[in-house]
């Protein structure tokens, strides 16, 4: 039997730990051989393309996975084994991707949020098979929002140990939607998750995350998404991203069922008489989805942009991706006919 572990569940995330940073056997007896058990399960798992490409050094410690709408990340560090999961399906609140939301089983579909406890159950099941273990699953239900962050900051290996929290050493993670600094425990405005303009206070997480307790509850938001000013026009909704987002899948299902009359005035609601554009990944082989957020394979699931649109995201990152024409023809344009 192997020394004990310590299991801890947190929302989505299940993490591995032992006592022996330097065990030489829990890279092949814990980190792969978790790996080649969720391949088993029907778990596509690769290396982590992003790592792999920035990061060389660092990808055989670092995989992604993917089976029907979950994904996962896997990761091992020093005495550490994490695996975080999540949904392609839930809704995202973070701009850079639903990995970066809080919360993830709660956004996931009822199927999704059974099939990862499945995973923990499966997973906790082996390691008992191999050790000791105990098992930590942290709850917040109940739980007000600033005790909530107050046990966060306990638990963070970012925090200051003189100020008990994590403290923002870059202007550009405190740089909010109208031009200004933010300052830990400042008033501050967001839109909400039904688009309405809410009012909290903002306390620092993590890179450019803040917490934001408002009405009682706890947000978690990036600075770019948060106003020092309160902003003009309060009672109009913010939400034109989820709004695109809607009319996109509607559109999509339209498309699906042939019901061209009603794709029609979709794409006329959502682009007037404009032609419109899909966005190609070569690094992933996908389409971009809507808004700029997550990958598909399936042409009909991609999202629809303008050529503005289009061609200014393919310009931002010319050797990364390519818009696709109308006529399926694609650019690139880091080539000098594109030019």
């Amino acid at each position: 039997m192997r020394a004990p572990l310590s299991i801890i569940i947190h929302d989505a995330s299940f993490g591995i730990w032992q006592d022996n940073p330097h065990d030489p056997t829990f890279r092949s007896e814990i980190y792969a051989e978790l790996i080649r058990r969720m391949r088993g399960r029907g778990w596509s798992i690769r290396a982590d393309r992003e790592t792999r490409k920035r990061y060389p050094s660092l990808s055989p410690s670092q995989r992604e996975g993917a089976k029907g709408t979950l994904r996962c990340a896997i990761e091992i560090t020093g005495r550490v084994v994490r695996i975080e999961f999540w949904s392609e399906t839930a809704p995202q609140i973070n701009t850079y991707g639903r990995f970066y939301d809080f919360d993830k089983l709660k956004r996931m579909s009822r199927q999704d949020a059974r099939r990862v406890e499945l995973e923990f159950r499966r997973l906790l099941t082996w390691l008992e098979g191999l050790a000791q273990i105990e098992v930590k699953r942290s709850g917040e239900a109940g739980i007000p929002a600033l005790a909530r962050i107050e046990k966060r900051y306990a638990e963070s290996w970012h925090t200051d140990k003189h100020l008990g929290r994590p403290i923002c050493t870059c202007d550009s993670n405190r740089k909010s939607s109208d031009g200004s600094l933010l300052e830990h425990g400042q008033t501050v405005w967001f839109a909400g998750p039904g688009g309405r303009i809410l009012r909290g206070t903002a306390y620092y997480n993590i890179n450019n995350m803040w917490w934001v307790v408002a009405g009682g509850k706890l947000h978690n938001e990036s600075s770019g998404r948060l106003f020092a000013s309160q902003p003009e026009n309060l009672r109009t909704k913010r939400n034109a991203r989820e709004r695109r987002n809607r009319l996109e899948r509607e559109l999509q299902t339209a498309v699906q069922r042939m019901d061209f009359q009603r794709a029609h005035i979709l794409k006329s609601i959502l682009f007037g008489n404009e032609q419109t554009y899909m966005i190609w990944a070569r690094g992933n082989a996908a389409y971009y989805r809507s808004q700029y957020a997550g990958y598909t394979t399936d042409s009909a699931a991609a999202g629809r942009y303008t050529k503005a649109e289009a061609e200014a995201e393919c310009r931002r990152l010319p050797h990364e991706l390519e818009m696709v024409c109308p006529d399926g023809t694609r650019v690139r344009f880091d080539r000098k006919e594109a030019a």
